[in-house]
């Protein structure tokens, strides 16, 4: 490895705090020097860096300067999601692109079993009836449950998944998943889960909660059709991206009670308008697509960055790798 080598970090201002690149500047590792480019910088800009560039970190943005990145060994993405990058175009370029390796695999699936237990606590009723001086005491009693003995249907059964199996056993829930890949059995005897077609994930599960990656083959699947096949009394829980969802046939699935209640913390469009359906309802919760940002996330998130970095610049292959 030859000394100082360069790291240019792809950032949008609005999406990392100040501190995560102050943090990211002091723990850079020794023989590596780290170049940041905020998503306002001018293409010449940007692009110079690129072209500068050894190996390439990005946070909440896109990337097309293929043309200039010959030096680049791997693009590190900081995120979990992946959406908005060709990854075609990496694997054309040779790029190895890879995501963050489950780091916020724990903050996510945290805050998808907090959505649980809001929904079922109907935590915005209470919460904005105190708020407004309102004592609402046992007046929803009927309409709550408890996550215990409940079936938490998880689909897909990644890093974020597997967490929220883990965490949902804690609560004495029965866990079952759906993944178009077999898993194993070790791995389904660890998390104590089953694996079910999705049909009949939908149909057995009293709470559906989403963690697949946002393709083609997974685009629009949350929709009529599958909320038509949840109980009634099911709650459904999405923390993974927007657009998994048709948003519409979900607000229909809730105003004719299809389904009970809602947890959502992504939107198709993001940031979504302030008349959203989807609010104001006391049996739905919504979160602005926070659940995978904790400053516990952005440490592990730069630690695996790094990590990567300095294998494949010791000639290993980089773990999270999407386009093998």
């Amino acid at each position: 490895m030859s000394n100082q080598e360069k790291i240019v970090f792809l950032y949008r201002a609005g999406h990392t705090p100040e501190e995560v690149l102050e943090k990211a500047h002091a723990d850079v590792p020794d023989g590596f020097k780290l170049i940041f480019t905020e998503e306002q910088d001018s293409d010449e800009t940007r692009r110079g860096h690129v072209a500068e560039a050894d190996y390439l970190i990005c946070y909440g943005r896109g990337f097309d300067d293929f043309d200039v990145a010959e030096k680049a060994k791997i693009f590190q993405v900081l995120s979990a999601g992946f959406d908005r990058l060709d990854i075609d175009a990496f694997t054309k370029a040779g790029i190895p692109i890879a995501n963050n390796g489950g780091a916020n695999a724990p903050t996510v699936a945290e805050h998808a079993i907090m959505l649980m237990l809001s929904v079922y606590k109907k935590l915005p009723a209470h919460h904005n009836g105190l708020h407004n001086g309102e004592w609402l005491g046992h007046r929803h009693v009927l309409e709550m449950r408890e996550l215990r003995g409940k079936q938490v249907g998880i689909v897909g059964f990644g890093n974020i998944g597997q967490e929220v199996a883990r965490i949902a056993n804690g609560f004495l829930a029965n866990v079952a998943f759906f993944d178009p890949i077999e898993v194993a059995q070790s791995v389904k005897d660890e998390f104590k889960a089953t694996q079910m077609s999705f049909d009949d994930l939908l149909k057995n599960s009293d709470i559906i909660s989403v963690h697949t990656p946002l393709n083609e083959g997974t685009r629009g699947m949350m929709n009529k059709a599958a909320f038509a096949k949840m109980k009634p009394t099911s709650i459904f829980i999405a923390t993974a991206r927007g657009p998994v969802t048709v948003e519409a046939d979900l607000i229909n699935a809730l105003d004719q009670g299809v389904i009970a209640g809602a947890g959502i913390d992504v939107f198709e469009e993001e940031p979504t308008s302030n008349d959203n359906a989807l609010f104001g309802r006391d049996n739905v919760v919504v979160t602005p697509h926070m659940a995978g940002t904790t400053i516990d996330t952005w440490t592990r998130r730069l630690d695996f960055a790094f990590s990567n970095i300095q294998r494949v610049a010791n000639g290993e292959a980089p773990l999270a790798q999407i386009n093998k």
